[in-house]
């Protein structure tokens, strides 16, 4: 197996674990347990997975993108995919505690960071296996859009998105969310245009979530 070098790098604000994987060399396995996204900045990555026996290749990412990133919304998640280099790469690896340190000081950053995971998980985990901890995932979703100031999300769009995201149907996905109204996370109404939306009640819907678990 050709060897891969691992430094750190200063990105940004901090210091975040830098990957260098060589031609054909694989980043994760479909089925592998993850803890952690990648942000591709030199190289080629293939993202494929094996469906009804075959397999499947759902993307070839170039810089700058940003894949695996369902670990960092899903409790005891896999990976859905298997990513491998198609040619030298290099790689940002990104931690729960990264991103929540992109949050605090860098909110232009994750706002284009939003569009690019939920686009990314559109166009590939539908393709994959299910998704597990869907409601765990809606909550962290929320907990970005918060952490952006973005405390309005329009239903119905919403509603349709976060399904065709976490492949689910559209009832579910409103189960989840009627749940966390009734539990005054947020709060379903109307804004000025008489359209239906989402108001974000929470700052840290996670921590707010997690402790009244407890």
């Amino acid at each position: 197996m050709a060897q891969q070098s691992v430094q750190m790098k200063q990105v940004s604000r901090g210091n975040f674990l830098m990957r260098n994987v060589l031609k054909h060399n694989v980043v994760f396995n479909q089925g592998a347990r993850g803890d952690g996204a990648y942000i591709l900045t030199d190289g080629k990555i293939e993202i494929s997975g094996i469906v009804e026996g075959h397999k499947k290749v759902f993307a070839i990412l170039s810089p700058i993108s940003i894949f695996g990133e369902m670990a960092l919304f899903l409790d005891e998640g896999v990976r859905t995919a298997t990513a491998i280099a198609m040619e030298d790469s290099k790689l940002i690896v990104v931690t729960q505690d990264d991103l929540e340190e992109f949050m605090r000081d860098s909110p232009k950053v994750i706002s284009s960071i939003i569009t690019v995971l939920v686009g990314r998980l559109k166009t590939t985990t539908k393709k994959a296996m299910k998704v597990p901890s869907i409601g765990m995932g809606v909550v962290r979703l929320f907990d970005l859009f918060s952490a952006n100031d973005q405390m309005t999300v329009k239903y119905d769009s919403a509603v349709k998105s976060l399904a065709d995201t976490f492949v689910t149907t559209t009832d579910r996905i409103e189960q989840y969310i009627h749940g966390l109204a009734e539990q005054h996370f947020v709060a379903i109404g109307r804004d000025e245009h008489d359209t239906r939306v989402i108001k974000i009640r929470e700052r840290n819907m996670m921590h707010a979530v997690m402790k009244s678990k407890n």
